[in-house]
């Protein structure tokens, strides 16, 4: 079987019951078993055993288990059929949990707020509508963009330090770099070579 395409999310399609039955039929067909006493009872706890699988990753295991994953060459039971498909769909949840806690982690409050489409015509009503919110963010746009005002004692030389090069921005750190560990040095006595206690 291919690989999944997982853009377009192939790979957590669920399984139709003819593709439980398809795979059922390929396991009990290629590989030995015990004979169950009651057919139906058996495609009953094969069926619960497999609720909420993927049709790819059902596909998959039952290509892993005729190749030898399961350490033997017998019919899987029930739990065995699904701890495979589990198996094989571990790496795929683990990415999807992780692009949702990026995404989670990663999206800007305003990402969730309702955006003004563009003008509407003709109806004189929309388009009031529509002007009346296009104003409200504006303003509020305007006064996110205003911003709180500069703390003067915190950023005292900030005009200073926007005019600056990158040259000065590297001076200015190696220069307080030297002045920490001189300081450093005068503290624990190293500066003179011996110690002053």
């Amino acid at each position: 079987m291919e690989k999944p395409n997982f853009g377009a999310d192939e790979a957590f399609r669920p399984a139709t019951h003819a593709d439980r039955v398809d795979a059922l039929r390929v396991l009990a067909t290629a590989l030995p078993g015990r004979q169950p006493a009651d057919m139906q009872i058996m495609l009953g706890a094969f069926e619960v055993a497999l609720e909420g699988c993927s049709r790819w990753g059902l596909a998959q295991a039952t290509r892993e288990i005729l190749k030898g994953s399961l350490g033997h060459g017998f019919m899987p039971s029930p739990p065995e059929l699904r701890r495979e498909v589990n198996r094989v769909m571990g790496p795929h949840e683990a990415a999807r949990r992780r692009e949702a806690e990026a995404e989670r982690l990663y999206r800007w409050p305003e990402d969730d707020q309702r955006r003004a489409l563009p003008a509407p015509k003709g109806d004189p009503k929309a388009v009031a509508k529509w002007r009346v919110r296009r104003a409200a963010q504006k303003a509020e746009a305007a006064a996110k963009s205003a911003g709180a005002p500069v703390d003067q004692a915190l950023f005292a030389d900030r005009d200073a330090r926007l005019k600056r090069t990158s040259s000065d921005a590297v001076w200015e750190f190696m220069a307080r770099q030297d002045r920490r560990h001189d300081a450093l040095r005068s503290e624990s006595g190293t500066e003179t070579g011996h110690d002053d206690g």
